[in-house]
């Protein structure tokens, strides 16, 4: 690590304030500060690794998420270096990550869950029309503001589609292994679809809170994603629309070319899906169990009220108390 004591003890980062430490990421240490001009909290991340791919990838997403401003992708307000530190600051977001969401099986309607994905479609199409493929779409990355605003984060390895990165996954973990596409696995070309494979994965997981590939070992994940289809939704959530089952398909093919071929047919479908589920008055939660039906009720017409309807004379008696 590079300049423990110095970050344990610094008071600002160039202009900003630190308040607290906030969180221990990939890279290094994430602090929660105060720009004294703008007046407004943020979040400033560091990087602290001597590994040379590690910095590499920091100064690759503040070079891209540094030029992509829209409401469901984290904004990079500045960079800079402190002590050989290089850090990066961006907009402080409250909320919590949507893989937390998931692990807690948070009580989401139908329609909730598709506007969550909705905003994160909206996100994928601004940074591909810019030519960024992110290539590490999952439940983590994604913020949930308590207002209800979907966030991608960390760019750190996202791809500029002209040019070549060369940065690799060091380290990658069963939890990344879950959302890679085909292509990722085997070395191939990719693009923006394959962001919509991972999202794939990810939406699948959010509808249902079950993993669409899962395994006990990273091969064995691994060998899932390249050879075996998830299951149907409807396993899981059995009052699943046929429209998000085939929002899945598209999303999950394994060859790129079957996949939408654009993430701005994935927004019209996810907008479509989401009008749906909301005027069918909300509907079932995917997960819940429908209740025990009784037997069945039907309107009663004015005859049969009347048919079966005492008689006045034939009503029982009934003695009341003083």
């Amino acid at each position: 690590m590079l300049c423990s004591r110095a970050i344990g003890s610094m008071e600002k980062f160039g202009k900003y304030e630190v308040l607290e430490k906030v969180g221990v990421g990939g890279f290094g240490v994430v602090w929660k500060a105060f720009d004294p001009l703008i007046k407004r909290t943020v979040a400033i991340k560091t990087c602290t690794s001597d590994d040379g791919e590690i910095r590499d990838r920091f100064f690759q997403e503040a070079e891209i998420a540094g030029n992509l401003q829209h409401r469901n992708v984290v904004t990079v307000y500045d960079f800079g270096v402190q002590e050989g530190v290089p850090f990066l600051v961006q907009e402080f977001l409250d909320g919590e990550d949507l893989d937390k969401k998931i692990q807690k099986r948070a009580d989401l309607l139908p329609f909730e869950r598709v506007s969550y994905l909705l905003q994160i479609a909206r996100g994928l199409e601004f940074a591909h029309s810019k030519g960024v493929v992110h290539r590490d779409i999952k439940p983590a990355n994604i913020r949930i503001l308590e207002d209800g605003t979907a966030k991608i984060l960390d760019f750190g390895i996202a791809k500029l589609a002209h040019r070549h990165s060369g940065l690799t996954q060091t380290g990658m973990t069963l939890g990344t292994a879950q959302y890679l596409a085909p292509e990722q696995i085997r070395g191939e070309a990719i693009d923006g679809r394959t962001d919509l494979f991972s999202f794939g994965i990810l939406a699948f997981e959010l509808l249902t809170y079950e993993k669409a590939f899962e395994g006990e070992s990273l091969s064995n994940v691994i060998y899932q994603i390249l050879h075996k289809e998830p299951p149907k939704i409807a396993q899981h959530w059995p009052e699943a629309p046929p429209e998000a089952q085939r929002v899945l398909d598209r999303c999950l093919a394994k060859e790129p070319a079957e996949r939408y071929s654009t993430t701005l047919e994935l927004v019209s479908d996810l907008e479509s899906l989401g009008r749906s589920l909301r005027a069918t008055a909300l509907g079932p939660k995917p997960g819940d169990q429908p209740p025990p039906t009784e037997a069945p009720t039907r309107a009663l017409a004015l005859g049969d009220v009347l048919e079966s309807t005492v008689a006045w004379g034939q009503a029982p008696r009934i003695d009341l108390p003083p």
